[in-house]
């Protein structure tokens, strides 16, 4: 599959903070932003971000600490990053907006939409892989993991960082990548600064946005892959259940990265879905 060069055509926003986020512009007409998942960078919709753009004015951001963005020493957490992502719309004037969130960057966006509310310049979402919480406890049954296995997370990411992030790459699909991709899906969580890693992986993993998610009216696409090792498939049932305007799609043949093992797949359910928005 031939994907674009992710490494070209890297443009900077600096922050209030001085901290500059790296992104990606391509494409014209209704703003679609790609937020990535924790420890990932925007070279995780490598094969998306062409194809959307084709329809849409697409931006691929690294958040603070990720990808090619600048290493902040605080700020490390899911509402700065939503502060963050405000700061780079109203820089750009963008409003009806869709925000594309891969695990973790759906935190990121509900966070936003809890901090800015009627004057968010959100108009829908599209949910990859991501439930209302990551931790297993207080009657969540469908997390990533418990606050034991938060506690070894951690350790092991002060330990031994690399060793994690090899992992990760290992449970990320539902058909193991080959080494060529883990190899970059590695480089990219490495990216990110051992001690800025445990500050965002212990914040986000503690978030829970069950209660703002219960009647949930922006209109949400939520993409699943079947086999998932990270984050079930119940946890987007659940979103079904209690969002005002939740729609559910599961593709059969992927893990927690169905835009990435399944694009076609991913790009007909999320085009058109997008193109249907009122105002675009």
């Amino acid at each position: 599959m031939t994907t674009p060069d992710l490494t070209t055509d890297i443009r900077s926003h600096r922050l209030a903070d001085g901290a500059e986020l790296a992104y990606i512009e391509r494409g014209s007409g209704r703003p679609v932003v790609l937020l990535h998942g924790v420890l990932a960078s925007k070279r995780f919709f490598e094969r998306n971000l062409d194809a959307l753009a084709e329809h849409f004015h697409v931006f691929a951001l690294d958040l603070r600490g990720h990808g090619d963005s600048t290493d902040s020493q605080g700020g490390n957490t899911v509402p700065q990053y939503a502060r963050d992502l405000e700061h780079f719309l109203a820089a750009r004037q963008l409003t009806g907006v869709v925000a594309v969130g891969w695990s973790m960057g759906n935190f990121v966006i509900w966070d936003y939409a809890q901090q800015f509310g009627q004057d968010s310049r959100l108009a829908a979402q599209v949910c990859v892989s991501q439930g209302p919480s990551d931790l297993i406890a207080n009657g969540w049954e469908h997390g990533f993991t418990d606050p034991t296995g938060l506690r070894d997370l951690l350790r092991s990411t002060q330990e031994d960082y690399r060793s994690v992030c090899a992992y990760v790459a290992t449970i990320l699909t539902k058909h193991l990548p080959s080494e060529l991709d883990q190899a970059w899906m590695v480089d990219e969580q490495l990216k990110t600064a051992v001690n800025t890693a445990s500050c965002v992986l212990a914040d986000q993993t503690q978030r829970d946005y069950r209660e703002f998610l219960s009647g949930y009216p922006v209109p949400t696409l939520g993409i699943w892959g079947r086999d998932e090792q990270c984050l079930p498939v119940a946890a987007g049932e659940w979103l079904a259940q209690h969002a005002a305007d939740f729609e559910l799609v599961v593709l059969e043949e992927s893990g927690h990265m169905p835009m990435w093992e399944q694009p076609d797949e991913f790009h007909a359910a999320v085009i058109p879905w997008i193109a249907a928005l009122p105002g675009g």
